[in-house]
């Protein structure tokens, strides 16, 4: 807003205006002249002085106009003479000049407080009466801490005595054997969740001025070490892989810190799904006792964690009487969902790999319905909130878990496998189970609950770096479940020939159905828990702890592979001599179980599932082994002067590279069933195998002298095929989406490194 001046200003606008200082209103030079001859007559120039002491706003306006507007004054009069001309005409103007002392500054907690300080030193009043602590801002340890001179030798002498401290501290852990466990605590976190959290999202750009992660949230994982997760997930994911020097040239910075692609892809807008139809249940009571035996032949003996003298009385009970609101009508819903959502017409594929991997086919065309699936698990899930903890209502939120991971939706199903866990040890720790101990049935049953709930905990923390329930650590000591007794053959044992899916021929076997489906649910248990047990044992360290001592490292995997082996084909006793006591107690133990597991007369998908399992075991196995290969380059020069080793090292990864070009073609040929999305990351694995191993090659090639390893020459097509498998998927859940542009990006990079045309149109 301007100031308001007499009328005497009011003149013609055409003049150059001048604008006072410190004022929005615009004067014309000739007022200004006017103003001094008709007010104050200036005639001299010391005469400012007058105005500066009377009017200081006029003389401040006069020091920001030009000197020619200034009557009385030469035209080419210095403009800082106006300065020391005032200064001399008036003492009073220069004690205004004087610099003054800066006021007190207060202390920072009057700061923060807003109050009033005292400014004694070293402690005011306030902070005295309080005892707080009283800093003042010049004496603050920021800024002691910003004046801090790197240069300055005394400095440089106190920071080399810290470093020979802390490199004593660190010999001193390493020579302790009693903190093993917590210094491999220590070191995954240091290797790969600590500094990858520092990254929130895979897709950011750039890591750079991200603030390490709080120590607030140290004491959630703050747990023990016996059942950590981020040990078994670092074993059997791809994502730590991406963390390996080897790669990169092919992957960026954002990416190395990528912690899981499917925590991390959780903020990523969802997919539009597709609602289950809102049509009524009833309509499809009368399909219940078909789906039910669907489920039986194709789901039961894969995983049998319902009781079938039960369902065949529940399904019954509904037929006639409807669907209730209760645990056995949601079990009978469930059991018709698994059974809509899963193929009966899979050929497994020949173990001998096909010449034309680019060309070959995918699997024969589902009978599988989706939409029907979602309609009966929809309506299954509406009756959960009426589950209890009786064994019916534990099985429902296992098959519930079940469905999820045949609709590839992996943290749904942990959830409830999370539900199912809990509510089993509620009834394990209550008093009414003393009154069924006796009974045989009943306590079968419980035994297969508690083994259900531990192997699908099992089988989803090699995917997720989740805690599980804490039920494994209940002291249940009861062996593996018997093979149920039943008084009576059920209805399913005899099954109808007009049914409208067909049954491969030679797909029957002798004895009943539920009994060839306990070999395949004992020997998984097995498998899983020894593999789990072994390369827990042998990543408990880290990457870092296999360079201390490599013959210890080779030792535990050719032991490890021993025993997988022996687990495969259980004629030969196995070598567990350089295992822990623990899994070679627990291997002793499940090998009574699964004797004759793996026979002639064993069913082809069965056995399809056995080789599956038995080639994954084994690509975790040689991990470690084929990381040691990989950057050898980067070892001190007194571990590459080890020849022996390095022959063993190189042997090993040298398998684990023939041991993926078994399982890429393995995974593309796949079905939906329970195991899918471990399936599909798997496939992702064995791809960034083969890449290490191209990377590594194209640099040693360079130096004769040094360790070769053997591509294979298909490699391109190996990695494109798996790149199809995860495109195949990818529809269904956004991290397969987000690891299957990961690989792309990472081929492409690899073949313009190796001279290699990528040929992605062939995908």
């Amino acid at each position: 807003m301007g100031v308001s001046l007499w009328p005497s200003h009011r003149l013609d606008s055409s003049l150059f205006p001048v604008a006072f200082y410190g004022h929005a209103t615009s004067v014309s030079p000739r007022w200004v002249e006017c103003f001094f001859v008709s007010h104050w007559a200036v005639k001299d120039p010391r005469d400012i002085a007058f105005l500066a002491t009377e009017y200081p706003w006029v003389a401040l306006d006069l020091l920001h106009l030009p000197l020619n507007y200034l009557p009385g004054l030469p035209e080419k009069t210095p403009r800082f003479t106006l300065g020391m001309t005032m200064e001399s005409g008036n003492q009073r103007v220069a004690r205004k000049r004087e610099i003054r002392t800066r006021a007190p500054t207060a202390c920072q907690t009057c700061r923060l407080r807003k109050t009033r300080c005292d400014n004694t030193r070293p402690i005011c009043s306030y902070c005295a009466v309080q005892g707080v602590e009283c800093n003042y801002p010049e004496t603050s340890p920021q800024q002691n801490q910003l004046g801090f001179d790197p240069v300055n030798p005394s400095n440089q002498e106190v920071l080399q005595r810290l470093n020979h401290i802390a490199g004593l501290l660190e010999d001193i852990k390493t020579s302790e054997g009693s903190t093993s466990s917590n210094r491999s605590l220590s070191s995954l976190k240091e290797g790969f969740f600590e500094l990858a959290v520092q990254n929130t999202s895979p897709l950011a750009e750039s890591l750079s001025g991200t603030n390490p992660p709080s120590s607030s949230t140290a004491s959630i994982d703050d747990r023990g070490t016996d059942h950590d997760p981020r040990i078994l997930y670092m074993a059997s994911s791809g994502e730590n892989m991406l963390r390996w020097p080897i790669f990169s040239k092919v992957i960026t910075e954002a990416e190395k810190h990528i912690r899981s692609f499917l925590l991390d892809s959780l903020d990523t807008q969802p997919r539009s799904m597709q609602s289950p139809r809102q049509v009524g249940i009833g309509n499809f009571v009368d399909e219940i006792p078909r789906l039910c035996r669907k489920y039986f032949l194709l789901c039961h003996r894969r995983n049998p964690i319902v009781d079938l003298d039960n369902l065949d009385r529940y399904a019954k009970e509904v037929t006639v009487q409807g669907l209730g609101w209760d645990g056995p009508s949601c079990q009978v819903l469930l059991a018709c969902a698994l059974a809509s959502c899963t193929s009966s017409k899979f050929v497994p594929l020949a173990e001998d790999m096909p010449a034309n991997l680019d060309g070959l086919q995918a699997p024969p065309m589902s009978d599988a319905n989706l939409d029907l699936a979602e309609t009966y698990f929809h309506a299954a899930k509406q009756r959960f909130g009426f589950l209890h903890t009786s064994p019916t209502d534990i099985q429902c939120f296992l098959l519930a878990g079940s469905y999820h991971r045949h609709a590839i939706r992996p943290l749904q199903a942990w959830f409830c496998y999370q539900q199912a866990s809990c509510r089993l040890e509620v009834r394990l720790r209550s008093l009414c189970r003393e009154r069924w101990t006796a009974d045989d049935n009943y306590h079968n049953l419980e035994s297969r609950l508690y083994w259900s709930c531990i192997q699908a905990e099992h089988e989803m923390q090699s995917e997720l770096p989740l805690w599980n329930s804490g039920l494994e650590s209940l002291g249940y000591s009861d062996p593996f479940p018997k093979f149920p007794s039943r008084n009576s053959s059920s209805s399913y044992d005899h099954m109808d020939e007009d049914q409208d899916f067909a049954i491969r021929p030679g797909f029957e076997l002798d004895g009943t159905e539920e009994e060839r489906g306990w070999k395949f649910y004992i020997g998984s248990i097995c498998n899983r828990r020894t593999t789990n047990e072994i390369v827990s044992d042998m990543w408990r360290q880290g990457e870092k702890g296999w360079t201390k001592d490599i013959p210890h490292l080779l030792r535990k995997t050719l032991s490890a592979e021993n025993v997988v082996t022996s687990w495969y084909k259980p004629p030969k006793s196995p070598n567990m001599k350089g295992l822990s006591t623990q899994t070679a107690n627990s291997f002793k133990r499940y090998q009574i179980s699964i004797a004759g597991i793996q026979s002639a007369q064993d069913n082809p998908d069965l056995r399809f599932f056995f080789r599956g399992r038995y080639h994954m075991a084994l690509e975790r196995i040689y991990r470690p082994a084929f990381y040691l290969a990989m950057h050898y380059k980067g070892m001190p020069t007194f571990i590459k002067n080890n020849h022996q080793v390095w022959v063993e090292v190189f042997d090993l990864a040298q398998k684990a590279i023939d041991n993926c070009i078994i399982l890429i073609p393995s995974y593309w040929y796949q079905f939906r069933h329970e195991w899918i999305w471990n399936v599909v990351r798997a496939s992702f694995a064995c791809a960034v195998h083969i890449l290490g191993a191209v990377l590594y090659q194209v640099e040693a090639a360079r130096d004769p002298g040094t360790w070769q390893v053997r591509i294979p020459p298909n490699w391109a097509p190996l990695v494109r095929l798996s790149i199809r498998t995860l495109r195949h998927w990818s529809a269904e859940s956004t991290d397969l989406e987000l690891m299957g542009s990961i690989l792309e990006r990472m081929y492409q990079g690899t073949c313009r490194l190796a001279n290699v045309r990528p040929d992605i149109h062939l995908i």
